[in-house]
């Protein structure tokens, strides 16, 4: 069911009842951009994986929150579920609420729209919302105004300083008196629009005459906003300006309410204290926190608190459906895949019914990256894979959101990375990770695959990870040639003068030590140059375009020289061009191979020119580490 602005207060009884009753909530995200500068890489640990969400994601707007509240049955045995489908936008509800600035990104907002995404339903009629401390900026406000307007109803309207009326205004204030003098001597009136169409000068003045003529503890006077007319001045006969401005509390009081609109819902979540569940949900819970509740902090220690505010357990599918034992029965973790894949695979497949039709999907309709069904695809693979496990396990008992048998997935959320569990984990702090095989290299644009093995020829397997069309991660597949490989690392830079190359350690040093971390605020200050072209086709994407917030898988073409290894990308990612070689096989070989055949130009690449060079540091170097020929 879409929730827009004109049925979610009436809807929202309906939706908190939902949310309170429900076992466990799925939820699920649509934005307009996904990253704005660097992109998180393979061998990030946690902390710098979530500073790179931080910095680069959190300017882009959520603008679809898709919530499913599914109930278990014990005596029926089955799922029932309620899914609603919120479009979130944050236009001002009154003339005190923030102007909200955001950045979108081409890509997504192409992909949103191949997707049939309604923007015109977005920005007419989005749901507003306010985070908490803007809430508390505005009602700290409102209650200050409201002590100014009992003061000011307190103490004698002055008129020792009146403004000299000019002849082009007189006829207006007169009529105005005119029609307030009517309004004291009716036995029925009890208001009167004076006024219409005026500007704030000329309201000033028949506030000044009006007061002067007439005693305010008679009459008061209220500007107003009336459709089809615009600005009016109201008189009230017998009420005082005190219980003015007490009823224009109220008025405020309630457009406040509304301004926070979307936002009620989350602090229905976390009151509920309910298992919340999701796919690849580590931007749809930073989006969730950021846009709803509270700026994200700058700690990933407070981060992990933070989220558990939110919900005591999260439980991501594709985490849990990527790792084992379940991880050897899907060849994509993909969700519709996953969902298509668990049907094929499970005797005892469940498929949730709605309780009533209007907060359901149909089976027969496909209505992917529309965030509330997303949400119900993940409630779907959730309990299937709840029920595989069991089967894998051996388990006879209903396996629910607070068994101890999802204690191993427990606040653990997906993200990707190489050969190490690929989670965030909220639980604790990080397994000290071992990155001293990882190197960063940045080298000439014209150099292709073969180039970057040659220079770790003398290791036997590596793997590479394409940043752009200049620099990349490399990382050796045996660990323990890391110390030899530290050894030559001097004589290798000394010996190519046309590269950088530094290991990990070493380079985040350089890097980011300098950059100490900004608190990060929903507005566009500095737009930053897009990223080099092969960096990321952000119209395409991988695996995780399961998720509703990325692109669909598309093979890569590497552009310029480079030899093309296929594959995906996510545009969260860095390039993720990436292939494994060993330097002797025959994989190197092949690439020359492919090389020649689509490169019309005979220069001799890098690597035909270092097998000719025999000076006297590539000797030295094959003394230190004699494994590969460099003949």
């Amino acid at each position: 069911m879409d929730v827009v602005n004109e049925n979610f207060y009436q809807l929202l009884p309906e939706i908190e009842q939902a949310i309170a009753e429900c076992d466990f909530i799925a939820i699920d995200g649509e934005f307009t951009g996904l990253h704005n500068g660097t992109m998180v890489s393979i061998f990030d640990t946690a902390a710098q994986y979530y500073q790179k969400l931080r910095s680069n994601c959190m300017d882009f707007l959520m603008v679809q929150f898709g919530l499913c509240a599914v109930k278990y049955n014990t005596e029926k045995k089955k799922f029932t579920y309620r899914a609603y489908n919120f479009y979130t936008f944050p236009k001002p509800m009154s003339r005190y609420a923030p102007d909200c600035r955001f950045l979108c990104q081409s890509s997504s907002m192409e992909f949103l729209s191949n997707h049939n995404f309604d923007f015109n339903k977005l920005f007419k009629h989005g749901i507003p919302f306010l985070t908490v401390p803007d809430e508390q900026v505005l009602q700290n406000e409102l209650l200050n105004r409201y002590k100014q307007n009992c003061l000011q109803a307190q103490t004698p309207s002055k008129v020792s300083d009146c403004i000299l009326i000019p002849d082009n205004h007189k006829a207006d204030v007169e009529t105005a008196c005119e029609k307030v003098k009517e309004l004291l001597e009716s036995e029925t009136m009890s208001e009167v629009i004076i006024a219409e169409k005026t500007n704030s000068f000329v309201r000033k003045l028949i506030y000044q005459e009006v007061y002067k003529r007439y005693s305010d503890t008679k009459v008061s006077l209220q500007s107003r906003i009336v459709e089809d007319i615009g600005n009016v001045m109201v008189a009230f006969k017998g009420r005082t300006k005190l219980l003015m401005a007490h009823e224009r509390m109220e008025r405020e009081q309630i457009e406040l309410e509304k301004a926070v609109g979307f936002s009620a819902v989350l602090k229905k979540i976390i009151a509920s204290n309910k298992p919340v569940v999701g796919h690849n949900m580590t931007l749809d819970v930073c989006h969730m926190i950021h846009q709803f509740c509270l700026p994200l902090p700058s700690s990933y220690s407070e981060f992990q608190a933070m989220v558990k505010t939110i919900s005591y357990r999260f439980l991501d599918t594709k985490y849990i459906s990527g790792t084992e034992p379940l991880k050897g029965f899907f060849g994509s973790t993909v969700l519709n895949d996953l969902k298509k894949s668990l049907a094929e695979q499970c005797q005892n497949y469940r498929d949730l019914e709605p309780e009533v039709p209007e907060v359901g999907y149909s089976e027969e309709i496909s209505k992917l990256h529309d965030a509330g069904y997303d949400a119900y695809l993940t409630s779907t693979v959730f309990v299937n894979l709840c029920n595989l496990y069991a089967k894998v396990k051996g388990i006879k008992e209903h396996i629910s959101t607070d068994s101890s048998y999802l204690k191993p997935y427990e606040n653990k959320l997906f993200m990707i990375r190489y050969n190490e569990d690929p989670c965030l984990n909220l639980n604790g702090p990080e397994p000290q990770l071992q990155r001293n095989h990882v190197y960063h290299i940045t080298f000439p644009p014209e150099w292709k695959t073969i180039d970057i093995t040659n220079i770790f020829s003398p290791f036997t397997n590596v793997f590479i990870k394409y940043i752009n069309d200049t620099s990349a991660w490399v990382a050796l597949r045996d660990g323990s040639q890391a110390k030899a490989m530290n050894k030559i690392l001097p004589k290798l830079q000394a010996l190519h003068k046309n590269i950088v190359l530094l290991p990990w350690s070493v380079y985040y040093k350089d890097t980011y030590t300098s950059n100490a971390p900004t608190a990060t605020k929903r507005k566009i200050s500095n737009c930053l140059s897009s990223p080099p072209k092969d960096n990321v086709d952000s119209s395409i994407a991988e695996d995780s375009s399961d998720d509703g917030h990325t692109p669909e898988k598309v093979p890569r073409i590497s552009r310029g020289r480079r030899v093309s290894k296929g594959g995906t990308i996510s545009p969260i990612l860095e390039g993720d061009e990436s292939t494994e070689l060993d330097a002797d096989s025959s994989a190197v070989s092949n690439i020359t191979d492919v090389d020649s055949k689509n490169n019309s130009v005979d220069t001799p690449s890098y690597a035909q020119t270092l097998k000719t060079r025999k000076d006297a540091d590539t000797a030295e170097i094959k003394t230190i580490f004699p494994v590969a020929s460099w003949d």
